[in-house]
């Protein structure tokens, strides 16, 4: 019989420049918790990330990734994550990080 286990999904846009840099310092942050695996972690390399300084900066947009990864449902550890992990791993000063509940099916 399945089990499913509640967690948290992480999404993270993040510019293309930095994603190897990026994904080689968070990935070993991303437990093992639904099996055999750990570093589990998805990312797309086919979108922009638009924005623009409110005191008069100028719209720019970067090639962007969207990288995600899965996270056991723990609130402090979701926070060490984004906080220890995520933002100094970021090259953006206010990198924004989507977190959603989501529940995942672990084989049995």
């Amino acid at each position: 019989m399945s089990e499913w286990i509640e967690s948290y999904r992480v999404t993270v846009f993040v510019p293309l420049e930095a994603l190897e840099a990026f994904v080689n310092a968070v990935s070993p942050h991303i437990p093992a918790f639904l099996g055999g695996y750990d570093h589990v972690c998805w990312w797309t390399q086919s979108g922009f990330e638009q924005s623009r300084e409110i005191e008069g900066g100028r719209i720019e947009r970067v090639p962007a990734a969207r990288f995600e990864c899965s996270l056991p449902k723990d609130r402090e550890a979701l926070e060490r994550f984004i906080n220890e992990t995520v933002k100094p791993a970021h090259p953006w000063k206010e990198p924004v990080v989507l977190v959603h509940g989501a529940e995942i099916r672990r084989p049995g």
